[in-house]
């Protein structure tokens, strides 16, 4: 039967991760090995540990990502919507609908058999609807009612959103087992990884369709490939590496060859850059991937020069910068602040123009040293999906979100879980004064997924054990932190 592992365990035992405290030294700077090949490393292992209010304030939290994933959904198909008022799913943010599931079970807000309904639903859909997927990659958005290609978008098969919904389909098999483990496991099984591949053995973003509604016919690849050691780029790697089809899986070489550019802010710390320093580029692939149970990696061990790399300390370091640089802008744009950071892309307004877009901003240290903060707008799941890394500066920025008032005196970007709300507005602009409430699937998502681990790590134990999981790390040769006797 499902849920034999954690159904119904008390929150606290169901993994038994973390049981004790957060405050954990950490070394700060980068060494040579014995190689003269630089590293970067923690010293400690970190464990979280909250006051009763502050974890009432987390579940809440929690609550309200939850009720965005569990209603805004097509029907009847049953996949969580990309933003609220769109038509189409995004995989990605199906990925984190899954996930999702044994949460919500877990926290007692829906019945085993609900989600276990809700899972198949999902997972059924995508499997029988025609024309969502080549060599086993799916689209990158589907019609939400039906899971089938959406041809008034620009479609293409998308390698990143494939992988995060296998990342979020893979725990979901974890904890349901049976029939969601099958649907699970064939898609893992039938994705043909190596057909997206460069003749440098790095994969491509994705493929383009001659035909923009047929999938199966002619296209090509795009031409830019996953070359930087970044969140999105690991998981992908790690997930092909760990493909079940031998002939189908990538060489974990390649999960090496990915570029580690290392740069720092100032005196702090040192760690590798993403390409537009935002923070999703630091917390995607820990919100399933447990980072935190693991050493350093070792590049050298496939023939490759490069820094070893602690990715969880690396996510560390890289949040605390990103807050400084928040702060240091605090005198241009009015939503920045001490205690309000946090720049990921989300919906937002460009100047003047009328209207919401979305945004991808850019701020140093990044490898393409340049800032473009696009008005300052912050995005509250950027902060709260860092707690895994900045428990208490990541909860000292939901505090102010959740206090901050408009001119009524109303809640500016808190929206009440209790009356159904989603926790908090996707984002907020002092200087606009704005807040947007087109809340998206990859922002409510990663934000749920964090705040889970850090109080049970029941998302990071599902994945972990997770077959496909293990093969990635045992293919890596990634080794476990020895736990002192």
């Amino acid at each position: 039967m499902f849920f034999k592992v954690f159904h119904r365990l008390p929150l606290s035992l169901s993994v038994g991760l973390f049981l004790g405290l957060s405050s954990v030294a950490y070394s700060q700077s980068l060494v040579d090995d014995s190689s003269g090949v630089e590293r970067i490393e923690r010293s400690e292992t970190p464990r979280y540990e909250f006051s009763s209010e502050d974890d009432q304030f987390l579940n809440e939290i929690e609550r309200g990502c939850f009720n965005y994933l569990w209603n805004e959904v097509g029907k009847p198909g049953g996949l969580a919507k990309d933003r609220r008022t769109t038509q189409v799913a995004s995989l990605a943010g199906v990925g984190f609908q899954l996930s999702s599931l044994p949460i919500g079970i877990e926290r007692g807000w829906i019945t085993p058999e609900a989600g276990l309904e809700r899972a198949l639903t999902v997972l059924r859909t995508l499997r029988d609807a025609p024309g969502n997927r080549r060599s086993g990659v799916f689209l990158h958005f589907v019609n939400a009612d039906d899971g089938k290609i959406y041809p008034p978008y620009n479609n293409e098969i998308s390698t990143v959103d494939h992988t995060l919904f296998l990342a979020g389909a893979m725990a979901a098999a974890t904890y349901f087992e049976g029939e969601v483990a099958e649907i699970v496991n064939h898609f893992a099984a039938e994705t043909n990884w190596k057909e997206f591949q460069a003749e440098t053995g790095l994969l491509s973003f994705a493929w383009k369709p001659a035909d923009n509604s047929n999938v199966l016919g002619d296209g090509k690849l795009m031409d830019l490939t996953w070359h930087l050691a970044t969140d999105e780029e690991r998981l992908i790697y790690f997930i092909a590496t760990g493909c079940p089809t031998p002939k189908f899986a990538i060489e974990p070489v390649n999960y090496y060859k990915l570029k580690r550019e290392v740069g720092r802010l100032n005196e702090m710390p040192p760690f590798v850059l993403s390409w537009n320093g935002l923070l999703f580029t630091y917390f995607f692939s820990h919100c399933w991937i447990d980072y935190r149970s693991l050493t350093l990696d070792d590049p050298s061990q496939f023939g490759i020069p490069a820094p070893r790399v602690d990715w969880f300390e690396n996510s560390r370091r890289a949040t605390l910068a990103h807050h400084q640089r928040c702060i240091e802008f605090s005198d241009e744009f009015k939503t920045l602040a001490p205690d309000r950071w946090g720049l990921s892309p989300c919906m937002g307004q460009l100047g003047d123009t009328p209207g919401w877009s979305y945004i991808v901003q850019e701020i140093q240290p990044n490898i393409r040293q340049m800032d473009q903060l696009l008005g300052g707008t912050v995005a509250p799941y950027a902060a709260g999906s860092a707690i895994m890394f900045t428990p208490r500066e990541s909860l000292e920025a939901l505090r102010a979100f959740q206090n901050l008032k408009d001119k009524k005196g109303e809640p500016f970007v808190w929206r009440d879980p209790t009356t159904g709300g989603f926790a908090f507005a996707d984002s907020f602009n002092l200087d606009q004064q704005v807040a947007c409430d087109d809340n998206i699937a990859i922002d409510v998502g990663p934000m749920l997924l964090a705040i889970e681990n850090v109080r049970t790590g029941l998302v990071w134990s599902l994945f972990m054990k997770h077959p496909h999981a293990q093969q990635a790390v045992e293919r890596l040769k990634l080794k476990p932190i020895e736990k002192a006797e």
